[in-house]
């Protein structure tokens, strides 16, 4: 079947090592995959957890629109920064007025025409630059920086819990494909004993020792494994299906697991309270909030600042024509300038400056009592990430010795039928529980993984 996943083991034996040079094998292969990028089409891709977590990461859109998040947030910061520096502004005007009566002294001196006052103007020119530094802003420059770069950080804490969110993601869906494909093996093999069932069955009922229901029984046998083996590739195409979609895979691209569950195990986890110090210092979740709570601390000094003076330094240059300075006007070209310091202080606004700052405040404690419920469950999902791991690594060796026992059981039991001391029910039955065994193997060995991812992402990691 094209894109189907190929696993390399057929059956499940002890586990070994792994080897000591994978580490660095695997870590190279990820950073080759980032490095290819979203839109590399390549005919078969062999993954394995790290490397389909790398690319994940890479490729999802959700961790590219918490990056342009990250980059508004850096942007605000830039505009913060802005307003502590001088605002220059420069201006022009052109204006066309109607004409109006002109205005002169009712006398001249001998010799001279009488003063113009008010001259006929009907075209304005005009042009000047002018220069504002605030000098203070009852703290809110200042507080409105702080708060920007507090809000840099959530930011940036935010596009790291969604990168622990999609290498997760990446992870289950990984070891879910190789738990699909194990199955598909292992209903093959049922499917391979029922056929030989049925074949043994059928040649001891031409030599008399065996009955015609005994046959049926076999090939009942036979059709539910293959109706199992049916479901099993049916499943285990849905997970190849879900791999490729959240690694962005071209549908046509073959994808090779490179993991098996007969490998290595995850290691044990360290004790419970190196977890929690870890968690507690790593987890993004914490880090987005406290940074929100120390932006929301800088938006009360900001929602006090307009209770307070705010003074600002002034200069102007204009030349226009006419000079509105000049008296009296002249349809002329003149040049004024002005240096001066501009200080208000509303000294009554309805108590909104007090109201807004009570709301910050009130703001603060809720966030601060959330970060605190999170904490907790941060630490109960490290608890019980950390026991569900001590229970898979557990369940393992005992899932591996039900499965030899199981299979021991269906040896014996098809050796006394073939004697003729035992009846096709028993066969029926020891082959039922090596099915029940070779898939509880199957599913411990995978939650075991899971079980590590889980736990890796409720530390931090």
């Amino acid at each position: 079947m094209r894109g189907q996943p190929r696993v390399h083991s057929r059956t499940l034996p002890a586990p070994q090592p792994a080897p000591a040079h994978m580490a660095w094998r695997c870590a190279a292969a990820a950073a080759l995959l980032v490095v290819l990028g979203a839109g590399a089409a390549v005919a078969t891709l062999r993954l394995t957890a790290e490397t389909a977590a790398a690319r994940a990461v890479a490729v999802s859109p959700v961790a590219a629109a918490a990056g342009e998040r990250l980059t508004a947030a850096q942007e605000a910061v830039r505009a913060a920064d802005g307003a502590a520096l001088p605002q220059v502004t420069a201006s022009a005007a052109l204006a066309r007025r109607s004409s109006v009566p002109e205005f002169q002294l009712p006398f001249a001196a001998p010799g001279q025409p009488a003063l113009v006052l008010v001259p006929d103007i009907t075209t304005t020119y005009g042009t000047g630059v002018q220069v504002a530094e605030p000098l203070y802003a009852g703290g809110a420059i200042a507080a409105r920086r702080l708060a920007s770069r507090h809000d840099g950080e959530a930011s940036a804490a935010a596009r790291s819990q969604t990168a622990a969110d999609l290498r997760l993601a990446a992870r289950e869906a990984y070891w879910d494909a190789v738990r699909a494909a194990a199955a598909i093996d292992v209903t093959a093999a049922q499917e391979q004993r029922a056929q030989r069932l049925l074949s043994d069955t059928s040649a001891l009922l031409d030599a008399g020792m065996a009955v015609k229901a005994d046959v049926l029984a076999a090939k009942e046998r036979l059709a539910s494994a293959r109706v199992g083996r049916i479901t099993a590739e049916a499943a285990a195409a849905n997970a190849i299906a879900q791999l490729r979609s959240l690694l962005q895979l071209d549908p046509d691209a073959t994808v090779e697991l490179a993991d098996s569950l007969a490998g290595a195990l995850p290691d044990a986890p360290p004790p419970l309270e190196v977890l929690r110090r870890r968690a507690l210092a790593d987890r993004p979740e914490l880090a987005v909030a406290a940074a929100q709570i120390a932006a929301a601390s800088a938006r009360e000094q900001l929602a006090r600042a307009p209770a307070r003076p705010d003074l600002a330094a002034l200069a102007q240059w204009d030349y226009s024509r006419p000079n509105q300075r000049y008296f009296p006007q002249q349809d002329e070209w003149k040049e004024s300038w002005s240096v001066g310091v501009a200080a208000s202080w509303t000294l009554f606004d309805g108590g909104k400056s007090r109201a807004d700052t009570a709301a910050s405040q009130a703001g603060q404690r809720a966030a601060a009592r959330e970060r605190d419920e999170l904490a907790r469950r941060i630490a109960l999902e490290v608890e019980t990430g950390r026991r569900n791991l001590e229970s898979a690594l557990a369940a393992v060796s005992a899932a591996d010795d039900a499965r030899a026992a199981a299979r021991e059981r269906e040896t014996a039991a098809r050796e006394r039928h073939a004697a003729g001391l035992a009846a096709m029910v028993e066969i029926l039955d020891a082959e039922a529980q090596l099915a029940g065994a070779e898939q509880q193997q199957i599913n411990v060995r995978a939650a075991a993984w899971l079980a590590d991812a889980a736990l890796a992402r409720a530390v931090g990691r």
